[in-house]
This record gives structure tokens, sequence and C-alpha cells, in this order.
């Protein structure tokens, strides 16, 4: 678009970071791509305005602020030219008339006015701005979700204003329908925000937490149909040699299968929860990192401790997946885990459900991961990556799927990659290490624990015998020389040990004591997990192993499980009861993917202890039909 802004160096703005500030005191803030969609809602004062940072949200809130107005809820911003007809007072609930003028009329823009845009290649949806100012030849306009850089002035661009023949028309490099002026807007004035008790009770919401119900639908198996998976696709195809082509669960009638369905307020809510969460677990990452008698909790050897101090400086924005285990009790969610360093069950949310739901025609074209898949591709792409990458996995049948699933994440953003096994040999050469095939290893995506890492570095340190040791060409590369190689880039990256670490919930907790999703984490055993219950978590440890449920006696054993982890160090979290349906104990593993939630998907077990085992069941969004719901379709504003 024509940008006069004389903003030749562009910085675009981190997610949520204010771009400018237009008419006085409303503040447009980044959504860093226009590809990205948040997912999470915005409200002001009570007042829904709009999806997290959208071009319509930006309308909606600066209306509220400087009209004391609101408009009611449109599919997407290139509707609003022909089906929104008036604005509403939250005062009072008097509506005021729009006045549509075409772009071509003998109506000159005026300040404060709509600019709508109509839906084109650039702008599928259309778009909405704001006329903040207007000269004899330009207008300047405030806008969301279209540049992404900060504003130098109090406006986010200046468009050109002709006149020809008496009309006049804006030229613009996307299409525009017109402005919209609002009727006796000189009757309005900016909302009272020291007296928000004047805004009527319609327009205020409680954000719900919605519903989240556990359904079966009748399935019988038909061989003379195609399989609903694709055997030409590696990953779909190692699925079915792992699990056959027949949906059958164990547990249920071989004519019934179990999904979940929640509403799309359990999904906004889910969202926002996860981005609040991604962003405070982060905070207590740095904090911990700032105090070195916190991190000897974490029993990282102290030799590593620099080179996680660089990477959290470094690579802060170079992470691709996290996923959160959540607790729903039917009235509340808490946090249990971040499994900041781990893909486990990816392939399963972004593909597997999908494809199920649409086999078996579930009732709805969303299911949980319904963006998964697309925002793991455009993630990649913004990393900017020219080499080939090295996916490197144990020799493991889950890892081995998750792996090939990575590879056709990175084919779709065309970047080439290679699965690497356990059994691969790399070694070194000119100080750097090579494959098999003699290509230098330049970027990994990993599925190995950097405590794996950690280990195999101190065995090859006692094997080498010196600090001092040089490799030479045709040295074996370890798997630590590998990861922990100055040159290589690494996802995810090395400080995630720290965040990925149980021992990081009780220090969110002494941080934040208050915070709704956290629940009461502490190093011992105290009175008052005693008195709740608790678990025994080790700090290191996957997939539900050597955790240990105790009711609230203090002693009595609920649930537990045997492992590998039993040597490393323990902590103690308040025990919450997950609400059961039909038996059945659900677990959300919610998705962060680059920093923001990106969908999710809900293992459920008969026990209290999910485990990798658990099954992964597909959950899909049922929207609301009526008219007041229609916010959830505003998803590319």
């Amino acid at each position: 678009m024509v940008n006069n802004n004389n903003n030749n160096h562009k910085t675009i703005a981190a997610f949520s970071q204010i771009l400018g500030v237009a008419s006085n005191d409303v503040p447009a803030y980044s959504n860093t791509s226009d590809e990205f969609f948040s997912i999470e809602r915005h409200f002001l004062h009570g007042v829904f305005t709009g999806i997290k940072w959208q071009c319509v949200e930006y309308a909606r809130r600066w209306l509220l602020i400087r009209k004391s107005c609101i408009f009611r809820n449109i599919g997407c911003a290139g509707d609003i030219w022909d089906q929104l007809k008036s604005v509403e007072r939250v005062t009072d609930g008097k509506h005021f008339p729009l006045k549509c003028i075409p772009n071509g009329s003998p109506i000159k823009p005026k300040i404060d006015t709509f600019l709508i845009y109509c839906r084109s290649e650039e702008q599928p949806v259309g778009h909405i701005a704001v006329i903040c100012d207007v000269g004899p030849d330009y207008i300047r306009i405030a806008e969301q979700n279209n540049e992404f850089h900060f504003w130098e002035d109090n406006y986010a661009r200046q468009i050109p204003l002709i006149c020809k023949d008496g009309l006049y028309y804006l030229e613009d490099e996307d299409p525009l329908f017109g402005w919209m002026e609002i009727e006796n807007e000189d009757q309005l004035e900016p909302l009272d925000e020291t007296d928000i008790d004047k805004i009527l009770p319609q327009y205020r919401q409680a954000q719900a937490i919605g519903k989240l119900e556990r359904s079966v639908i009748a399935y019988r198996h038909d061989e003379s149909k195609d399989s609903w998976l694709s055997k030409d696709e590696p990953a779909e195809n190692f699925f079915i040699k792992l699990h056959g082509e027949h949906l059958h669960r164990p547990n249920h009638s071989s004519e019934s299968l179990p999904y979940y369905r929640i509403d799309q307020d359990f999904l906004f809510g889910m969202a926002s929860a996860s981005n609040d969460l991604h962003r405070t677990f982060l905070a207590a990452t740095d904090h911990v990192l700032q105090d070195d008698g916190l991190l000897k909790r974490f029993c990282i050897p102290e030799i590593f401790w620099n080179r996680i101090r660089q990477s959290w400086k470094e690579e802060q924005n170079s992470t691709i997946t996290g996923r959160f285990d959540l607790a729903f009790s039917g009235e509340q969610m808490k946090v249990l885990e971040y499994n900041a360093d781990s893909a486990s069950a990816l392939f399963e949310c972004a593909v597997i459900q999908r494809k199920w739901a649409e086999h078996v025609n579930l009732p709805s074209t969303f299911t949980s991961g319904f963006r998964l898949h697309h925002t793991l591709v455009v993630c990649w792409k913004h990393m900017d990556i020219t080499s080939l990458v090295h996916i490197m996995i144990d020799d493991d049948d889950d890892e081995y799927l998750t792996g090939l699933y990575m590879q056709n994440i990175l084919k779709e953003a065309k970047i080439e990659s290679k699965l690497c096994t356990k059994s691969d040999k790399f070694t070194w050469k000119n100080d750097l290490i090579v494959d098999r095939d003699d290509i230098p290893v330049k970027v990994v995506w990993k599925l190995w624990m950097w405590e794996t890492v950690f280990a195999d570095y101190m065995e090859g340190m006692k094997e080498r015998g010196s600090h001092s040791w040089k490799p030479v060409d045709g040295d074996h590369a370890r798997l630590s020389d590998i990861l922990l190689h100055e040159e290589i880039r690494v996802f995810e990256p090395l400080w995630k040990v720290i965040t990925s670490n149980k021992a990081l919930l009780p220090v969110l907790y002494s941080m934040y004591p208050n915070h709704p999703l956290l629940l009461r984490s502490e190093w011992t055993i105290t009175e008052e997990l005693k008195q709740t219950g608790f678990v025994k978590k080790p700090i290191v440890g996957r997939c539900g192993q050597n955790v240990t449920l105790y009711a609230n006696d203090g002693n009595s054993i609920i649930d537990e499980r045997k492992g590998k982890f039993s040597h490393r160090h323990s902590i103690y979290q308040q025990l919450f009861h997950v609400k059961s349906y039909d038996g059945y104990h659900p677990i959300i593993g919610s998705w962060i993917i680059r920093g923001h939630f990106a969908g999710f998907c809900i293992r459920e077990d008969t026990n209290r202890i999910t485990t990798a085992e658990s099954p992964i069941t597909a959950c899909c969004i049922i929207w609301r039909d009526d008219e007041e719901g229609e916010e959830e379709k505003e998803t590319e504003e």
C-alpha cells in the first residue's frame, strides 16, 4: 500500500507491542503478520472489542473509546459495507445510523469515519481503518493488522486524495468501497473511563470458561472403502503400520468411538490462558537465569550455565513448539506442567484427528488442531533457513512418526531436511560436523532431551580424558558435539532446558501465588499440600513416569507410575481433581507455536495419570449458530 509516513527503516513490532497511538488515546497493537490469528479475545471494560489484534478489533475499540459506541459482530471486515447499518451507544443503547459514501463521491472524507476495503487477493476478507486526519490532498488513517512497523507520528499511513471532476478519490493499492460516516456524530462523546458503571449490562460480558463434553459417535468399519489415511504420505503410512486402519478403541464397542466437544468460549478461554501461561513461564525462566541459587535446584551441571544464559539472550525467538498440560475440573482450568521442549503427539493433533473427524463425519468442520499445521509451516518460513535441516531423533517409533511429520512441514515451507536416527553416523571434518553423506550439519531440529545431551557430554569428557581434547578429521561426533556446537543452530534452543524443567513450578508459584491458573507447588511436602492432596513429580521426566498421586491424608497413594526417572530430584504440586467423563480423565495438551497458542489435543485415561499409551481423542469445536456468536468467524481480518 502507499505509505507516505517517511518510515523508510521499518522495525517490525512483536505481538502486542504498541505500534502507535491515534485520536489522542487509542493505541494500535502489532499482530506481527497478516498470516497470524491469535485465537484470543480482547475486552475493554468488559466490552468485547474483537480478536487480538485484528483490524475490526481496532475499529471497535476506537469507537468505544472515542464515541462511547460499539457495533455488532460482522463475519469479516469486507462485509461491513453492506451489512452494518448503525452503531449503538453503550450508555443508553441508542442507535446512530451509518452512511456509506462510495469512493469517487462528491462528498469529501471526514475525520472520525471508517474506511472500508473490499475483498481482494491481497485482502481476502477486506479491511477496516479509521480516518484520523484529512488534508487538502491526503487522508491519514489508523489501523491494525495491515503493516506491522512502529508509527513515527499519530497515524499509521497516509493515502493520496484526488479531486477529479468534482469527485473525491482515495488512491490506495487495495480496492476500496469507500468511507462510512456516523450520522448525528456531534451527539457522541468519548467514553468516561472513570465511570464505567454507566456501560449497560448488555454490553458487558463475563468471560465464560465454556463447555467440554465427551460424546460417542456410531461407527462401523467398511473394508470396501478407501483408507482414510494416505499410504503415499510417509507419516500417515507409518501411522498405519503402527496402529492399523481400523479405528477400534479398547474398552469401547467396535461400533462406537469417543470424541470430545467444546464450544467457542472454551476455545478462546484456553487460548487466552495458554498465551498468559507462556508469558508467565518465560518470566520465571528469566528469573531463574539471574539467580545462581535457584539455578542449582535444576540439577544442571554448572559447566552449561553460561551457554544456557547465552542461549536465552540470543535465541528467544528461535523456538518452534511447546505444549502445556492443562487440567479442567468443569469450572476451573489449571496448568500441570509445560513440556516446552517436546513435540510428542504433534502429528496426531494436527493431522490424524482432522482426518478421523472427516472419516466419521463428526458434527463440526473444525477440530481442535484446525490451525496447527498451517501455523507450523508459517513458523518455519519465518525462521530464515537456507541450509538443510537435520532432524535428529532416538530409535523410537513415536519419535520416528513425529520426525516424518516434521519433514512434511519443512517440505511445505520449502526447506530441505534429512531424518537421522541414533544409528546414523556423524564425523568431524575441518572443525565442522558432517553426516554420512558428507553434508555439513548447520541446523538441527531435535527430539532428544537436553538432559540426555548433558549426560552424553559428561560421558564424553570421561572417555576423552581432557578439557583440551581437539577433534581430528574422521573422528566420531557424539550427540553432544552436534547439539552443543557453537556453529550449529538447534531447535528447540538450549534455554528451554529451564522452561521445561518441573523445578520451575515452585519458582512460578513463589512469583505468582495468586495466579488463577497455577497450582501450589513446593520444593518439599508442606502441611498445606497434605491437606489438599499432592503430586510428587521428578523435575526431569516424561509421559507420567515416576509420578505419584497422594490423597489429602498425606500418605495414601491414589495412583503412581514407575519409570526411569526415579533418581531425579522431585517437586510437590497440589493435587487437582480433573473432571471424569464416562470414567475417563482428559488432560489437555495446549500447543504453543513460536510463542502463541495454535491448537490443542486431548489424552484420556481411566487412570489418573496419563502416559504415552493414553489414547489421543479427537475434539471438535461447536460454534454457536446465533448472530451473537459471530466473533469466532473473524479469523482472517
